[in-house]
């Protein structure tokens, strides 16, 4: 508790957030709302770079900014830029200072792993990403792939179980089939589920997902696991730094696959202007017989237009 305290206090230290307060914003039907998640990717808090601090701290107060506490804040990936230690003790510093009453979900990404091919490094530092999740988000998660429910809804985390070149994911058949009996879980209980990884699947992102860096290592076999749900299925990631356009969301069958920007770099890729900036995720709505996507830039508190009202039919 020392250590988390102390995290938050060096948040302040990082960013005052002082200023005008970030817009408020709800959800389009309060009242019929079943959960609700603001999903984020990319945020590379690096210890050395001191404007990743100011974008970290201002998007998360856009969050906090929410009339109704999303139930979950996830993150799919590359949440610091070197995975050291200071970087996630900054990072949950934040969450810890703004988040206090929703779930944290976290996916990791190459840069947790220290951006390389080293299997060495990947040991070490998968290691600090777990013991810093469990410590700060009272969790107990063993390995880098982990499933939570709130409120009734499975989120679930995928993760790289090793470095490899080009920043491909490995994602092993153990881990396909634990997927499949998570997603088997959702259809049982006729609920949609909500996947959170860090790379892109083959031709389902944008055209930036046919880039050989921003595979996963199993990539057809993961496809084929979502496809195989009875139920809808949102997956979300990041990796591409590709900014919101019309590449961002598909639809194949009963799987969604959104990619998001960076939350913590300005100039994303494939779009311009305020579609471009740092600071954007998704708010995610989920109702009886729907869910909503809205893309929002948390920072300038503002949902952006032709991206704030993706409907999924359930």
């Amino acid at each position: 508790m020392i250590k988390r305290i102390l995290a938050v206090i060096i948040s302040f230290l990082l960013y005052p957030g002082m200023g005008a307060q970030p817009a408020a914003f709800a959800a389009k039907s309060p009242e019929k709302l079943k959960c609700s998640a603001v999903i984020i990717s990319d945020t590379h808090m690096e210890t050395n770079n001191p404007a990743r601090f100011i974008r970290m701290g201002s998007t998360l107060r856009g969050v906090a900014a929410a009339e109704q506490t999303p139930d979950a804040v996830c993150f799919t990936g590359d949440c610091t830029m070197n995975g050291q230690e200071l970087e996630w003790f900054d990072f949950y510093g934040f969450t810890s200072r703004y988040l206090r009453d929703s779930r944290v979900i976290v996916s990791y990404g190459n840069h947790d792993f220290g951006n390389t091919d080293n299997h060495e490094t990947y040991e070490k530092l998968r290691k600090t990403c777990i013991e810093n999740y469990n410590y700060f988000c009272g969790d107990n998660t063993e390995g880098v792939y982990h499933s939570h429910i709130i409120n009734g809804y499975r989120f679930i985390a995928l993760g790289s179980e090793d470095n490899a070149p080009d920043t491909v994911e490995v994602i092993t058949d153990s881990q396909i089939e634990w997927l499949k009996g998570e997603l088997k879980k959702s259809s049982e209980d006729g609920l949609p589920a909500i996947v959170l990884n860090h790379n892109l699947i083959y031709g389902r992102n944008g055209d930036r997902s046919t880039f050989s860096f921003n595979q996963t290592s199993n990539n057809d076999a993961l496809d084929d696991a979502l496809q195989s749900c009875e139920t809808k299925v949102i997956y979300f990631c990041g990796h591409s730094h590709f900014g919101v356009n019309d590449g961002s969301v598909s639809t194949d069958g009963n799987v969604t696959y959104v990619n998001l920007p960076s939350a913590g770099n300005t100039g994303n890729y494939r779009a311009q202007g305020e579609y471009a900036d740092s600071g954007i995720g998704v708010y995610l709505e989920i109702y009886e017989d729907s869910m909503l996507l809205r893309f929002r830039n948390f920072a300038k508190g503002r949902f952006l237009d032709g991206f704030d009202n993706i409907a999924i039919d359930l």
